[in-house]
This record gives structure tokens, sequence and C-alpha cells, in this order.
């Protein structure tokens, strides 16, 4: 990976098919960009709104900004169920706006956007030009009909919740966004807009579809708990050159599956666990698997790497860090045992949620690895998610 902070978060902003593992599992906010391609270039879905500033405890003057907020803690495990409750909290009163079914139905050819500083993922998503052509124009006279907006709402719990002060909606040309922004934007936008990656989409240098080719075999997501999407995400594999293949997802039974059952791994966890998703690139299994090693690298330079030696030698490092380590060294591990990259991902998540010493001892004892992987498959074929 790029660079790590001491918590296993990458420390770099990035742009890719999907988060990174830890960056998926300890976002701190998320949101969604609607983008639609015209004969111009770009065009982006904004919000005009007044953000509020936590520092100021005022809300600061109407910007350009994208559909997001702050992850709900111990409610919401994926990106993508945040960033489409901010987008619903924002429109989804309007009429012709986008419902929950379709917005998860888009995020299935979504690229992510991930703004280290801010632990912010943005998943942008691209809908066909004439789809959401009016909604500006309908979002206005809603907000008319509705007449002044309140600034909060009380809580049951007693908590004060600051309500998005969101002025119009516009779509926006790329070229009045980079290289510099022609009109007024957040910080947060700006941020957004300062990573290379995703200015090179917005000028037109990066394509999404030839960048990240695997998107078609990625199980469909949907609202976590409802079991959905089950796709079997058979990821490609190619000679490609440096770039990451094989397409995981993360949470792809829909990101609330419990697969423990009391049955053989008795965690009544998270099948969609923390390396159900694409950031660690699945790799070949002719490489590297006798030392343990071996490295891919993703598109603009970010290699992706499983380190070297046994799970011994990271003792002293921090829990998060130490299960990253060892997590890398069990798909390697693990792949070439199970049926495809995507199932090797969500086996390895399920492994990671053993008790330590059961996890250790399937980096060393093949034979028991071997058992586990069986048990796994075994747990996903009830699920329905092996055929």
């Amino acid at each position: 990976f790029g660079g790590m902070m001491p918590s296993g978060l990458s420390s770099d902003s990035y742009v890719d098919r999907q988060l990174r593992p830890m960056d998926a599992e300890h976002y701190s906010a998320a949101g969604i960009q609607l983008y639609r391609r015209v004969n111009e270039g770009i065009e982006l879905l904004c919000p005009r709104e007044r953000p509020w500033n936590s520092f100021t405890q005022a809300y600061d003057p109407c910007a350009l900004n994208v559909f997001g907020g702050k992850r709900v803690p111990r409610q919401e495990r994926l990106a993508e169920t945040t960033g489409v409750r901010c987008f619903l909290e924002s429109v989804g009163t309007v009429d012709g706006a986008p419902d929950t079914e379709s917005l998860y139905a888009m995020l299935h050819n979504s690229f992510v956007v991930w703004y280290a500083m801010g632990k912010f993922a943005l998943l942008v998503v691209e809908v066909p030009k004439e789809n959401l052509v009016d909604l500006p124009d309908k979002f206005s006279i809603t907000k008319q009909q509705g007449g002044p907006q309140e600034e909060y709402k009380m809580l049951p719990t007693g908590v004060r919740k600051y309500i998005k002060q969101i002025e119009e909606l516009d779509w926006v040309p790329a070229a009045e966004l980079v290289p510099q922004p022609q009109v007024e934007v957040t910080d947060l936008l700006g941020n957004l807009l300062q990573i290379p990656a995703f200015r090179d989409f917005l000028e037109g240098t990066l394509d999404p579809e030839r960048a990240w080719p695997e998107a078609e075999n990625r199980p469909m997501l949907g609202p976590e708990g409802k079991g959905e999407g089950k796709g079997k995400g058979k990821g490609k594999k190619t000679s490609g050159k440096g770039k990451d293949k094989g397409g995981g997802w993360k949470g792809g039974g829909g990101g609330g599956g419990s697969y423990g059952k009391g049955g053989v791994f008795g965690m009544g966890g998270n099948m969609g666990g923390v390396f159900a998703c694409k950031g660690m690139a699945p790799m070949d299994a002719s490489k590297g698997m006798s030392g343990f090693g071996g490295e891919g690298v993703s598109d603009y330079g970010v290699a992706v790497s499983a380190p070297m030696g046994y799970a011994s030698d990271y003792d002293q490092n921090p829990a998060e860090m130490q299960r990253q380590m060892y997590g890398e060294q069990l798909y390697l591990l693990v792949q070439p045992m199970a049926p495809s990259p995507y199932l090797a991902q969500k086996i390895t998540g399920m492994l990671l949620e053993l008790p330590q010493n059961e996890l250790l001892l399937n980096l060393t004892n093949q034979e028991e690895l071997y058992r586990r992987v069986q048990e796994a498959l075994d747990v996903l074929k009830e699920d329905g998610v092996v055929a």
C-alpha cells in the first residue's frame, strides 16, 4: 500500500474501483457523487449548500459540495450504506430522485475516491445523460413548497441533529472545477479536487471502464441486512501492465449477512469481512507463494504487497496492522484452494474472525487451513453465495 497511518488506514489519497481493506472498515464519512457524460465532457450533480462547521459552530457560506456525511457508528459497516443514506436525506423527497434500490444498482459500476485526511470515501457513480436532467428544477420546486427549512431537529435520544442547508442542485461542468475551481467550493470538495487521479478523471484522461474493467463481474449490493447481491464475483485475471485484477466486493451478500450460525466458525459474524474487497489486489498464485510473498501494482503506481516471514514476526505491531498483515499472508495461502479470487477474499475475511491461536494455526498448518477453507465453502453454499 502507498502509506499507512498507525491504525492501518491509508495515509495517501487515491482513486480505485474499491476501498482498500482497512479504509473500507474504518472510514469516518462517505458520500455519493453522480456524474454524466455530455458532448462537452463530464458534469457533476452537486448541491449548493451551507455546510455546518463544527469548529465555529456555525454554517459556512454557500458553496458547491458533495452529497455526504458522517458514518453512523456501530450501525453502518459499508461506505455504500453511508453514501446512500446521505444522498436520500438530501434529495430523497424530490419527485424523480433515485430511490434506495436504484442507488444500489448504480453503485455496481461506481469507483471510489479516498480522501485520507478526512477518512472520507466518495463513491462516484455514472448516470445516463438523459436521466435526472430536471432533478435540479424539481428540487427547487420541492424546496419552495416546503417553506423555510429548520436548522436542526431533536432526535429521540435528545441529540441535536443539524439539517443540511442545501439551497439548490446543479449539473456542474468539470471544466468549472479543474484545473482551478471557477466557482465557490467547500473545503471538502476543494480537497477532493486536489487528488491527482480524480482530476485526471474530471479532465477526461482516466476512463474508469478501462482502468477497472472487472466491474461487470462484481456482485450487486443491497441495503445492509437485506441479504441481497449473490453474484459470484469471478474477477478477471489478466496479464495487464501492473493494474489490479480480480474483483472482490466488500459485503457482496448485501453487507449484512451473518454466516456464523453457531456452526463451523461459530462467529455469528460478518461474511463480508475486511478482506472481501479489492483493496488488496488478488495475486497470481504462482507468484511468491513459496515465500509467502508477492506483489501487485495498482493504477497510479500504488504498490500492493504481502509481507515476508511468519506471523510471529508481527507480534509487536498495533492490533489492526497485525490483522492486516495476517490477512495478506492468509490470502496468498487461501487463493490456490478457493474456486475464485472473489471467494478467496471472502474466505480470508471469515478466517480473520477466528480466535488468534486458531488463526496462527491456519498460517502454519496447511492441512488445518485446507479443512477451514472447505468448511467456509460449505457455509457459503448454505447461504447461496456459492452454487
